[in-house]
């Protein structure tokens, strides 16, 4: 962006040191202004890709969240296994039990052996 000096500020110049001289110090403001521009631009680019670099490291990136997603995939995998098997431990256990109560009623109780002949019949 080049900068202009103003017409007035110009004027004043010329009026104090001439006209050559005036000019000669408006171009060499013009300069500064064009090289402080340039300057500026150049360490706003620096900030930016420096911020830029800075976010990477500390964010977390599309990679990290596939990466970590997978992980939590796989552990909730082997639980739900883990609690799978521990399920038909459950189930066994119980099948096993539901068993030993049956026989252990028919036995104890001779009504509910008489019962159970009595039921025979219709079971076929």
């Amino acid at each position: 962006m080049a900068y202009v000096i103003d017409y007035e500020l110009l004027e004043k110049l010329e009026e104090k040191v001439g006209k050559e001289e005036a000019k000669k110090i408006a171009q060499t403001i013009e300069l500064i202004y064009n090289e402080l521009d340039k300057k500026s631009e150049s360490l706003a680019q620096q900030k930016k890709l420096e911020l830029k670099d800075e976010l990477t490291k500390e964010l977390a990136t599309k990679a990290d969240l596939i990466l970590v997603k997978t992980e939590l995939e796989a552990k909730i995998d082997k639980e739900v296994l883990k609690l799978q098997n521990d399920i038909q431990k459950l189930d066994k256990k119980f099948t096993i039990m539901f068993i030993v109560l049956a026989f252990l009623i028919i036995f104890i109780n001779k009504d509910a052996v008489e019962l159970i002949i009595k039921l025979l019949p219709f079971a076929k």
